[in-house]
């Protein structure tokens, strides 16, 4: 049987632009994918494939031609995704009071351009730590108002599409992957 992976897909919004849920399983579907399956309403499906790859750069192709831009995806597969969250790369967060964990992926290797900590001027987010594909962060959290997150500046930083997931999010889907 095929391995799982899942698929971070940056900047969509299920149900906008002709973009709804069947027509994206569909991409995986045809692109050579089983068992697609979408989580949380945004762009996070897993599936299994023996090539992700390939998978990958036939839904990418689909999007484009859908959407009209590049809409990359960050594959990971199962066993990336259990082997950072047993990590726990959120051991030294930076803060007390914390808002919102958060990972952000890279299709390759982190940027040697991106140099940590990262921190944002009002003190509302701080990227504190790395792993080979990805960054991770976190936002304060304020009595009065919401934190801004990091994902504009790494992007900017790193010149590279980057997606980024909240940590909660990464533990529900792995969790029902694992389960299943």
């Amino acid at each position: 049987m095929p391995p799982i992976h899942v698929a971070f897909v940056r900047a969509v919004m299920i149900g906008r632009e002709g973009l709804h849920r069947t027509v994206l399983l569909d991409m995986f579907e045809r692109a050579g994918a089983t068992e697609a399956t979408s989580y949380i309403s945004t762009g996070n499906v897993s599936f299994r494939a023996d090539d992700a790859a390939a998978v990958s750069a036939a839904v990418e192709a689909d999007l484009h031609e859908l959407l009209g831009r590049e809409t990359p995806l960050f594959v990971r597969s199962l066993d990336e995704l259990q082997a950072l969250l047993d990590s726990d790369p959120f051991a030294t967060e930076p803060f007390d009071e914390v808002y919102a964990r958060l990972v952000t992926f890279f299709g390759d290797e982190v940027p040697r351009s991106v140099e940590l900590p990262v921190e944002a001027t009002n003190g509302d987010w701080s990227v504190f730590a790395a792993g080979p594909r990805e960054l991770f962060s976190v936002t304060r959290a304020w009595p009065d108002r919401q934190p801004n997150d990091p994902g504009g500046r790494i992007q900017r930083l790193a010149d590279q599409p980057v997606t980024t997931r909240a940590l909660g999010t990464l533990e529900r889907i792995v969790a029902k992957l694992v389960d299943e």
